[in-house]
């Protein structure tokens, strides 16, 4: 009998260290779990969302890849042929006049541009720089508020003497000014202090958004990006939508979204220049009426920042009283290295103070 009961006793005490290994197992993984901060990226298509991955990469990685740098220089200067398409489309936009001896180009870069991609070609150069010698042409630029031009012309113009060279290799600034649609999901990892960030990045265009699910699983917050300047435009699949009313409509169906009711969430009002340029131009009472009544005792000093506080709550205005949940907001500007690095710093350490809250570190 007594034999019995010590091979009971073993039994238990196996059985014990059996359990104790496996809680120690599961500790191990809560711990390795808390380790890894997945932030998932999300907003409308042109937001600025990549513009953020890039910075990250700059920041926090090797940077790229000669090849890498490679495919950014073709990217690069297919948005550069890009703006001219857009420009010779803005000219007959506005019914500006075209000298007989200009047409041919114009209609070319109008509807033909691909044409023009070879940028080792010294004829191709030529041209490009006799197109943008034309009187039309330089009539369109003096009205580049009244018809589309991607956010990323202006930088490429000022560069041009660069980009157009033989043998042209991008720089990291460079990079961050190139534009792309996001199809499909990409990520990058890196360190931030004692833990691991995975960023993740998903299109913003409509067709893309149904994908989104399949990131939702173990996110700790989504990061919702959208352009300031976006006021005045019309969704690319339905003219009939502005830009801005669906950002805020996205935003509202992420933040009610039943597998996003844990995350934390953090706005980012992106594109700050380029929305006080605009503004200039383009009164967001056009669009918004409601802000024209905010706008009749303040000086032309302080209406960037009253336009910034009114889109603020234009997205602030989802969350409900008695929902009581937070929603964290940063006005950035992503081709910015700096803003994006204190912005960013800022937003992991919410992020990561959240998380030991619910785990009931703090």
């Amino acid at each position: 009998m007594g034999s019995k009961l010590c091979k009971g006793e073993e039994a238990s005490d196996e059985a014990m260290d059996r359990n104790n290994r496996i809680e120690l197992d599961l500790n191990k993984e809560r711990i390795e779990g808390r380790k890894m901060v997945k932030i998932l990226l999300l907003g409308s298509a042109d937001s600025g969302k990549s513009t953020i991955v890039k910075q990250m990469r700059i920041l926090h990685t090797d940077g790229f890849s000669e090849t890498e740098l490679v495919n950014y220089r073709y990217m690069l200067h297919t948005n550069y042929i890009g703006s001219l398409h857009y420009i010779a489309r803005g000219i007959a936009q506005l019914q500006i006049a075209v000298p007989s001896n200009e047409k041919d180009l114009v209609d070319k870069f109008e509807y033909s541009f691909s044409k023009f991609l070879d940028f080792d070609d010294d004829n191709m150069i030529k041209l490009i720089l006799k197109f943008l010698s034309y009187d039309s042409v330089t009539t369109a630029c003096q009205r580049l508020n009244e018809f589309y031009l991607p956010d990323n012309t202006n930088y490429l113009f000022a560069e041009s003497k660069r980009i157009l060279m033989p043998n042209y290799l991008p720089t990291a600034v460079d990079i961050i000014h190139a534009r792309a649609s996001t199809t499909g999901v990409h990520e990058i990892t890196f360190g931030f202090r004692r833990f691991s960030i995975r960023l993740i990045d998903v299109g913003g265009q409509k067709t893309e958004r149904r994908k989104w699910i399949h990131c939702f699983d173990s996110v700790s917050a989504i990061l919702y990006v959208v352009s300031l300047s976006c006021y005045d435009q019309s969704m690319e699949e339905d003219p009939s939508i502005n830009r801005m009313d669906d950002s805020i409509d996205l935003f509202r169906a992420m933040f009610f979204n039943p597998f996003l009711i844990r995350c934390s969430f953090i706005l980012f009002l992106n594109k700050k220049d380029l929305f006080e340029l605009k503004l200039r131009h383009v009164p967001l009472h056009r669009f918004y009426p409601a802000f024209e009544d905010r706008t009749k005792n303040i000086t032309s000093d302080s209406a960037y920042a009253e336009a910034v506080e009114f889109v603020k709550k234009l997205f602030l205005g989802v969350n409900t009283e008695e929902n009581n949940r937070h929603i964290y907001t940063h006005v950035t500007n992503a081709t910015d290295t700096k803003n994006i690095e204190f912005v960013f710093g800022a937003t992991c350490d919410i992020v990561l103070q959240n998380n030991l809250t619910r785990a009931g570190m703090t």
